[in-house]
């Protein structure tokens, strides 16, 4: 996961321990120096790699006149033009270190508690480069949506990419393509329209809508989540979310490839098998979500979540009762 800043270091936390909780054998996590110890005393089961800088970072030696440019030019500006100095320090510093990471994972996530840093966002631009030529699945949210909004050709036609809006989210890219969106709309194929235009301008990449419902499409193709979840949300939420998604989308595509024995003619074509997953990975995100509120009712954090998230796993996908629906 590609994720985590000084200031915000909850978030890359509960997408990685998501990730972890729902079954996926090794997490890692490339976040900025300054959020490394504090992810690391979360916990001890997270792999935690302090590889990359904010502008103020004293380690890449930018004068304090240089800082102050950057951080008052446009974000516009800063992705889309070359930046010479901020380019050598992304590729004398950064990319060579994360570029190990990336080698050895199956999907990556890119966002959670990323920030607006300029320097920060520039090297992501260059991480999910990277990630489109190792031609690997990436899950896109929070502050990484953002970028989208600034240049959607980062990811444009890019099949294995998934993003994960929330209402404004959602709002914002469509405005970039011009697809009206009514932020109180609640008229259910409004919605799927919506999100179907989005994933088609972008080329058909997977959107996962997140709402009262979540609305999971990719082009015309479309899964819909409406299963009871918890009476109150809280901030972290969409990160587990994400993380369980990785987990659960990366298991669809091992199912794909073939990894374990399926009966002849039951085989899901790939892209319903990967719809399939997030379905299921909103599922046992709203359920947890609700064994939490029912234990700890208003007082319910994220990590409440996370503490059912396995007893979830079961209840839903190892119990006779859904078995049978």
């Amino acid at each position: 996961m590609i994720g985590g800043c000084e200031d915000y270091t909850g978030a890359p936390f509960f997408s990685l321990s998501s990730a972890a909780l729902v079954g996926a054998d090794m997490v890692h996590v490339i976040c900025e120096a300054a959020a490394s110890p504090v992810i690391k005393l979360y916990s001890p089961d997270l792999m935690v790699h302090p590889y990359l800088f904010e502008l103020n970072n004293p380690a890449i030696k930018l004068g304090s006149e240089e800082t102050a440019k950057y951080s008052k030019s446009s974000l516009e500006d800063l992705i889309k033009q070359k930046q010479p100095k901020l380019d050598e320090i992304i590729d004398t510093k950064i990319l060579p270190k994360v570029q190990q990471i990336l080698n050895r994972t199956d999907l990556v996530v890119v966002g959670p508690g990323f920030g607006r840093d300029p320097l920060m966002l520039k090297s992501l631009v260059r991480i999910i480069e990277e990630i489109k030529v190792l031609n690997k699945p990436v899950i896109l949210d929070a502050d990484a949506l953002l970028l989208i909004t600034i240049d959607p050709s980062i990811v444009k036609n890019y099949p294995k990419a998934i993003l994960t809006p929330n209402l404004m989210e959602f709002s914002r890219l469509a405005k970039k393509f011009d697809i009206s969106v009514d932020i109180k709309e609640t008229n259910f194929e409004t919605l799927l329209q919506e999100t179907q235009k989005l994933s088609k301008a972008l080329g058909g990449v997977t959107i996962v809508r997140k709402g009262k419902q979540e609305l999971i499409v990719k082009s015309e193709n479309y899964l819909v989540n409406d299963m009871k979840g918890s009476n109150k949300r809280v901030g972290g939420q969409g990160d587990t979310l994400t993380g369980a998604i990785a987990t659960l989308y990366n298991w669809s595509n091992n199912y794909s490839l073939g990894l374990w024995d399926i009966p002849q003619g039951e085989k899901l074509n790939k892209d319903d098998a990967n719809l399939l997953a997030i379905f299921a990975a909103c599922s046992l995100v709203r359920v947890a979500s609700s064994m939490a509120f029912e234990k700890y009712g208003r007082s319910m954090q994220t990590s409440n979540i996370h503490e059912f998230l396995g007893k979830a796993y079961n209840e839903v996908y190892e119990s006779d009762v859904y078995l049978k629906l």
